[in-house]
């Protein structure tokens, strides 16, 4: 039924079926595990900028940045969002008045006259 609704031989369709998965579908999911392990290694904060860093400088493996997106998702493999760490306040003191302007004496008369 499902072969004459979608136009097909029954052949061909059992064909389709018993066939061995070709080298793409290999290596999608050799590359699957391998971005599994790179965001488990993260502890699940890795998105897909700093896996595609991961796998193709410190694995060297030549992937591309939007096989390394599909790839996330299609195994639903996500990295935490944003920076939620705040960002340290220094409270440095700085250096005062070294060589003691006094920009507050001139009044407004000496800009408006340039």
């Amino acid at each position: 039924m499902a072969c004459r609704l979608l136009s097909v031989a029954q052949s061909g369709y059992y064909h389709w079926r018993c066939r061995p998965p070709s080298a793409r579908a290999l290596r999608h999911a050799w590359l699957t595990d391998q971005i599994r392990a790179v965001h488990n290694a993260s502890r699940g904060t890795y998105g897909i900028r700093r896996v595609h860093a991961e796998t193709t400088l410190g694995l060297g493996l030549q992937v591309g940045h939007n096989q390394v997106e599909m790839l996330m998702a299609r195994a639903a493999i996500k990295g935490l969002p944003g920076n939620r760490r705040p960002r340290s306040r220094h409270e440095t003191p700085t250096a005062g008045d070294l060589v003691e302007r006094d920009v507050h004496s001139r009044g407004a008369e000496s800009v408006v006259g340039h």
